[in-house]
């Protein structure tokens, strides 16, 4: 089996037998070039002169017309790894903003540091470049590095593959040196990409090229009727055509070869559409465990999951999100919501009395604990993950447990979805903050961001114990400083921002059984404010308990549990 060598142009060679599609798979004697076929088998590709493997795609595509008439295609399919198509030898090129509903959903987000957004229509092709070395392929794992970036997203794209040297080419013959196409994942960092002015370092950490499955040759696609589709975890985000391409291809090239001379197997990514995760309110980042699909009809479908190390097979996709959730017991079920700064643990002391008779439910808020952090986050979205938990479980009604800010949630669920809570029992609840405590927790937020969590531990653990626990209770302190200290900045910080901008619910349209807990010396939720709750809510109580601050669980253990179990299991 042979490649064509009548034709006229190297670019439009074809396989006698219409394989136009090529990979690169990693065997046990190297990296191999493969010619797909439509069954989707790789065949190893060799040069018939030479007898040797053709291990790299540039030595087809710099070859030319020559390189092509020396090749066979092996009859017998490979097994491997698959590499990404090929491996560009420079940084890959890359369009901003190049669809016009794409440069106005990244306008609107604020995260575009380029220019001052007055018409986000750029008059001329914006480019960049993300290195070489991010480059992975099709079903590698993306690294979401948790430790520089909260604010992760996706960009799919349709990558050009140059064919020969280009230097001041004209718009009319730019197709000539166009040798195929791939499909290619922008990767990026959204929070570096607006904190640096630029965006080389928010689109070149490693592993932020995903590339693939295969390159195909330039005939076989009509560059200016493809329709790119990205899905993540099946949900269809972007759907475009590059038709709508601000910059086509040809001026892409003519732009980039004025000055700089492009070489055979140089890539240009020539642009994501509208629907990346930033343009959504609130956004939609990328957390561990995320699958991304990009795929156009001839290319194929570019697979890619974000990696981590959040204990993946304790994390539960709820929605377009991940939670750590541990279940314990049997019988009715509870559900365990912690507050600011807590995660489930916070409720370790509780949990076997509970599970007795119920089945515990408690998880880590995203963006708290062990949970991934997902960006900018409300009490409506935290109100919508509870509801998408208890769907997942399977769960048509349940009691709530909360705590402190936690109370916000499980309150304005209990008050929207009356139906779905049988009990309701609140330590420490909280109502929408005044403009003064805004402004105090919107300060927090930022000493966070600058600082880390160290930066407020300290005064937080003073405002929130009760002095006896300070001075009697050392492993309640404890407890509560490690909480604290092993939250996610960025995540502790977007739900300081979250709490003050939270708005109450209607209390009086509480309707399930309510058990009110504060401690005497709570200075988050006084007694005072507690005593308003309980008129406003109708079948209510409140238990009040000595010597605590707002850390209940922690401070009190024992009265606590009793209080719970008593109320939960009447």
């Amino acid at each position: 089996m042979e490649f064509a060598t009548d034709c006229t142009d190297w670019s439009a060679l074809v396989l006698q037998e219409d394989f136009v599609r090529f990979s690169r798979i990693q065997t046990p004697d190297g990296a191999r070039v493969c010619v797909v076929g439509d069954d989707g088998t790789p065949r190893p590709l060799t040069f018939t002169d030479t007898g040797a493997p053709v291990e790299s795609l540039q030595q087809v595509i710099a070859g030319g017309r020559d390189a092509l008439s020396r090749l066979t295609a092996d009859d017998a399919a490979t097994a491997g790894a698959l590499l990404a198509p090929l491996t560009p030898h420079r940084n890959v090129f890359c369009v901003g903003r190049n669809y016009s509903e794409h440069a106005a959903e990244f306008a609107r987000s604020g995260f575009d540091a380029t220019d001052n957004n007055t018409n986000p229509i750029p008059e001329f092709p914006v480019v960049f470049t993300k290195p070489a070395a991010s480059v992975i392929a099709s079903g590698d794992q993306v690294d979401p590095h948790t430790d520089v970036t909260s604010a992760l997203d996706y960009e799919g794209e349709i990558g050009v593959i140059i064919g020969k040297r280009a230097s001041k080419v004209s718009k009319a013959e730019a197709m000539d040196y166009v040798w195929g196409y791939t499909l290619i994942n922008d990767v990026t960092a959204r929070d570096l990409q607006h904190s640096h002015k630029q965006w080389f370092i928010g689109k070149s950490l490693d592993t932020f090229c995903p590339m693939g499955p295969w390159a195909v040759s330039a005939d076989e696609i009509d560059i200016n009727d493809v329709q790119l589709q990205t899905r993540i975890n099946g949900e269809l985000r972007q759907d475009a055509n590059t038709a709508q391409l601000i910059f086509d291809v040809p001026t892409i090239i003519e732009t980039l070869s004025a000055g700089i001379t492009l070489e055979p197997g140089d890539v240009i990514a020539t642009g994501t559409p509208v629907g990346v995760g930033i343009g959504f309110d609130p956004p939609k980042y990328l957390v561990p465990g995320d699958e991304m699909v990009v795929s156009a009809p001839g290319l194929g479908e570019l697979r890619n999951v974000i990696g981590g190390t959040e204990t993946p097979e304790r994390l539960t996709r709820i929605g377009s999100r991940r939670l750590f959730i541990e279940k314990t017991g049997n019988g009715p079920a509870v559900v365990l919501i912690h507050g600011l700064g807590g995660a489930g643990t916070v409720y370790e002391p509780q949990v076997q009395a509970l599970a007795e008779q119920h089945t515990v439910l408690r998880y880590d808020l995203s963006g708290h604990g062990r949970s991934p952090v997902v960006g900018a986050n409300s009490i409506e979205n935290w109100v919508d993950e509870l509801a998408a938990l208890l769907d997942t479980e399977g769960l048509d009604q349940v009691d709530l447990v909360a705590h402190s800010m936690g109370t916000l949630i499980a309150t304005t669920f209990a008050a929207t979805h009356p139906d779905r809570v049988s009990r309701l029992a609140l330590l420490g609840p909280v109502r929408s903050q005044n403009e003064q405590a805004q402004a105090a927790t919107r300060a927090r937020a930022r000493t966070v961001r600058e600082g880390g969590m160290p930066a407020v531990t300290d005064t937080i653990v003073a405002a929130a114990l009760s002095t006896e626990t300070e001075t009697t209770r050392p492993l309640a302190v404890t407890a509560v400083r490690e909480l604290l200290l092993g939250q996610d900045p960025a995540g502790y910080a977007n739900a300081c921002e979250a709490l003050a901008a939270a708005t109450e619910p209607k209390f009086t349209d509480i309707a399930a059984p309510t058990l009110l807990i504060t401690g005497d010396e709570d200075k988050v939720s006084p007694v005072a404010v507690n005593e308003q709750l309980a008129e406003s809510i109708a079948d209510s109580r409140l238990e009040i308990l000595d010597g605590v601050g707002h850390w209940h669980t922690l401070e009190d253990p024992n009265r606590v549990t009793a209080l719970l179990t008593e109320f939960l299991n009447r």
